[in-house]
């Protein structure tokens, strides 16, 4: 079957983003909690996310410009305070996640519009999204501008926020140790991750299968 040749300088950019989220699938989904300087909260999910290191922690976040190339309230925030909470999105909460994905005036709470229930964060000041199996809880640890808009005087089309993960919430019934106390794969049934894929398609991790690595590879590998 011969490949179709599309060179990346010839896209618009709505048909670049549309192979970008076809094909770099499936991804997960952060739902990002964050408060402005005076401690209005945010909600809204973002599928350009990803781990990149283990020692310390580390998650990155690409958040793309608002209208007018204005930072989105999530990233205003960030580099407002420095602060942000992750929290893990599963299946059952896809409807609920999906709805903080809409367009709302700075000083409305997407957390008592689409009713989503907060609990306290230890570390940082955002809350974290009760219902969730996990959260994470991060601190900024670079913003990196991205791209540009000519026609908006050169804003950045997306900035890559990486963070520093500070503590983990996980749900008690996901954490299980071995003998020595280490802990043991989350089973991804169990853990119910809800994934991005292109267009309006979702995914689950509800069916999977192991693959152990073949002999004389790493066991491991560490950013």
């Amino acid at each position: 079957m011969a490949d179709v040749e599309i060179p990346a300088s010839e896209l618009s950019a709505a048909d670049a983003y549309r192979l970008m989220t076809d094909l770099v699938a499936p991804r997960p989904i952060a739902w990002v909690s964050t408060i402005d300087e005076e401690g209005r909260g945010n909600l809204a999910p973002f599928s350009y996310y990803q781990a990149v290191c283990s020692r310390p922690p580390m998650i990155t976040l690409a958040i793309a410009s608002g209208p007018e190339g204005r930072p989105k309230d999530t990233l205003a925030n960030i580099l407002a305070t420095h602060e942000l909470v992750v929290s893990h999105v599963h299946v059952e909460q896809a409807a609920t996640m999906n709805a903080t994905s809409m367009e709302l005036a700075h000083d409305v709470s997407e957390w008592e519009m689409c009713a989503v229930a907060p609990a306290p964060s230890l570390r940082v000041r955002p809350p974290r999204v009760a219902s969730s199996h996990a959260s994470l809880e991060c601190v900024l640890r670079h913003a990196l501008p991205l791209g540009g808009l000519s026609a908006l005087g050169g804003a950045p089309s997306t900035t890559l926020v990486i963070a520093e993960v500070l503590h983990f919430h996980v749900h008690e019934g996901l954490v299980r140790r071995d003998p020595r106390g280490r802990l043991l794969p989350i089973s991804p049934a169990a853990l119910g991750a809800l994934g991005r894929l292109g267009g309006m398609a979702y995914t689950t991790t509800e069916r999977h299968f192991e693959l152990p690595r073949p002999p004389g590879a790493p066991r491991r590998k560490d950013p």
